[in-house]
């Protein structure tokens, strides 16, 4: 197999997400509806059928693979729960923060646990607190203190050991990540602003998608030649 045959191969597989994410910007559909559900998880779905499709060797998964797959397949349940937040108890908040922080234990075991970098784990906790305290403590009600308090330490963790692994393109993604998630919660417990769901869902499926392209060790090339042939 020649390296355009493998370029090719893999920019078909990345296809069905820049297909299905061009649609859900394009529909921007109402939510909650059940058209609203699957055009929203379709993107990190067709993310995880690229690492399914990419990533087997002699027929296995790898292990980074295996588990990059499983989170994004926990980030589509979660992606489901914060389209039907009324439907769920107490909100959004249990079951769509639950699925996502099923996902960022699948990317940190991923990551794994070496090298550890304390000081990296430091400074990544301590904005992670005041991003806390700054921004969203003023807006929660005492029920959701401790739900997010400890959602935002688990975030932190993952963005910690992707920036502690040798993968440029996962370090980046989990930082987008963070400030999805930020963007989210601004918007359902602060304020609500114009735009606001474009800019979340926009840093929150760049963000999967680099952590995906991290399954490749030429993955920062693949994304360049993604993106240009997206825009």
């Amino acid at each position: 197999v020649t390296t355009i045959d493998k370029r090719r191969s893999m920019l078909l597989r990345l296809l069905p997400f820049a297909v299905f994410s061009s649609i859900y910007f394009v529909l921007l559909l109402p939510e909650p509806s059940l058209n609203s559900t699957i055009v929203k998880c379709l993107p990190t779905f067709s993310l995880a059928f690229f690492v399914a499709t990419h990533s087997k060797n002699g027929g296995v998964f790898k292990p980074y693979s295996r588990r990059i797959f499983c989170g994004l397949l926990f980030a589509c349940l979660g992606d489901a729960c914060l389209v039907w937040p009324e439907f769920f108890l107490a909100g959004m908040v249990f079951e769509g923060m639950g699925a996502f922080a099923i996902c960022h234990i699948c990317y940190i075991a991923a990551f794994g646990l070496a090298p550890l970098r304390p000081l990296t784990f430091l400074v990544i906790q301590g904005l992670a607190a005041v991003s806390y305290v700054v921004i969203l403590l003023p807006c929660l009600s005492s029920f959701y203190t401790w739900p997010v308090l400890l959602y935002s330490g688990l975030l932190g963790v993952m963005a910690w050991r992707a920036l502690s692994c040798s993968k440029g393109l996962a370090s980046a993604g989990s930082l987008i990540f963070i400030m999805s998630d930020l963007l989210v919660a601004h918007d359902k417990f602060c304020t609500s602003y114009p735009l606001a769901r474009i800019l979340y869902m926009s840093t929150y499926y760049l963000g999967q998608t680099l952590i995906a392209l991290s399954i490749d060790s030429t993955g920062t090339a693949w994304f360049y030649r993604f993106a240009v042939m997206i825009l």
